[in-house]
């Protein structure tokens, strides 16, 4: 009878150690779905979260353009160091000679392109206009090269640099009857 005892302790301790093994499967088994839910759930707000990113910086992408576009455009209508209308004033000194007063008047602009009239005084008092063409920078420092058409045996070219608003020029030419000339000029914006 004892061992008939031990036989059913045996059993029932076998059932209840499987049983124990039985339910800790099935919490593993529970744990195990409840992760992959989890992990799928986050999944889930991961992928909605990066299709609400890529439209929130296609819609920034637009906006940059859109400001950079009115900020070119607002460069090209106000901010061009040479819009039609500006005016450069200063003097121009040559070897031996005083200072010329000039005046370089832009009254068209297109991109880098600009036209226009250089205006002087002689030393002798005459005052002397004519049509100039060229590049030059709209924003910033650069490069300035201005040239007059030829005019008889006339003409000048002036090449600088802008640098903090001041163009400093160099220039040579030739005058109507062909007499040569070379100097330098030192420009400022009038208005």
């Amino acid at each position: 009878m004892f061992s008939k005892f031990l036989g059913c302790v045996f059993s029932v301790s076998v059932l209840l150690i499987c049983g124990i093994d039985f339910s800790s499967d099935c919490n593993a088994q529970d744990a195990a779905k409840q992760q992959i839910e989890l992990l799928e759930a986050k999944l889930s707000l991961a992928e909605k979260t990066l299709e609400l990113l890529e439209k929130e910086c296609e819609e920034l992408r637009k906006e940059n353009a859109r400001l950079k576009a009115d900020k070119d455009k607002s460069m090209n209508e106000e901010g061009d160091q040479f819009a039609p209308g500006v005016v450069w004033v200063g003097e121009a000194k040559t070897a031996n000679k005083p200072p010329i007063r000039w005046a370089i008047s832009v009254s068209e602009r297109d991109g880098r392109k600009l036209a226009g009239v250089i205006a002087l005084t002689t030393p002798d008092g005459r005052k002397v206009e004519q049509p100039i063409s060229g590049t030059a920078p709209a924003t910033g420092n650069g490069l300035v090269v201005i040239e007059t058409p030829l005019i008889g045996r006339g003409q000048m070219f002036m090449r600088g640099r802008i640098n903090s608003g001041e163009i400093a020029l160099a220039f040579s030419g030739t005058t109507p009857l062909g007499d040569k000339h070379f100097g330098s000029a030192t420009l400022r914006p009038k208005n």
